[in-house]
């Protein structure tokens, strides 16, 4: 399919090899798209330093509890998930001028679904470029912004004790999940279907 390069690979492929079709990719662009993509890696390396700290700082609250205010904690641990923001909204701008998404391997194998396909190999997700790499990358773009401003607002409210704000943003986190964990027993049900249907075969 256009805007998509797959290759089935075997299990055993290492993390070098899943990484390959964006290396190759990468090096059949003009020589400024490439230098853009070695210094967009380090920057977004750096970013990740945001959220390390962060974490640091929630732990040293939670541990000390009794010498700081109670409402740091919260106020802390709610900060850590809009600490990621930088990060994801890099990682978007670096998909949309390189037209390739994932356009780093940061984001680890989550976005590589692995599944059966006949003859014994699975199949992962393919590198995306050109238009499809652009929707990914603004989705991305989109996706960080909304989750850093509910997250901010979220420690925000938790630190002045706003009520008035915390209570919707816990029925909209508690909706969210309760979707999100439904939706996880469906495709999960669906999977298991899936499987015993290409293993009675």
């Amino acid at each position: 399919m256009k805007g998509q390069v797959s290759v089935p690979r075997p299990v055993t492929e290492s993390p070098q090899d899943l990484r390959s079709p964006l290396a190759e990719y990468v090096a059949q662009q003009p020589a400024a798209k490439r230098s853009f993509h070695r210094w967009m890696r380090m920057v977004e390396l750096a970013s990740l330093a945001i959220p390390i700290v962060v974490f640091i700082v929630a732990l040293y609250v939670s541990i000390n509890w009794q010498t700081v205010p109670q409402v740091a904690i919260p106020t802390a641990w709610l900060c850590l998930p809009a600490s990621v923001t930088p990060f994801l909204i890099l990682v978007g701008v670096h998909a949309i001028v390189l037209r390739a998404f994932p356009p780093t391997g940061l984001l680890g194998n989550p976005l590589r679904v692995a599944y059966p396909i006949p003859g014994g190999q699975v199949d992962k997700m393919p590198l995306r470029v050109g238009r499809w790499a652009l929707g990914w990358g603004w989705g991305l773009v989109v996706l960080a912004l909304i989750s850093g401003v509910f997250w901010g607002l979220f420690a925000y409210a938790a630190w002045t004790v706003n009520l008035a704000m915390l209570e919707p943003l816990i029925r909209i986190l508690a909706s969210v999940l309760g979707i999100g964990i439904a939706a996880s027993i469906v495709v999960s049900i669906l999977y298991s279907l899936y499987r015993s249907i290409f293993r009675s075969r």
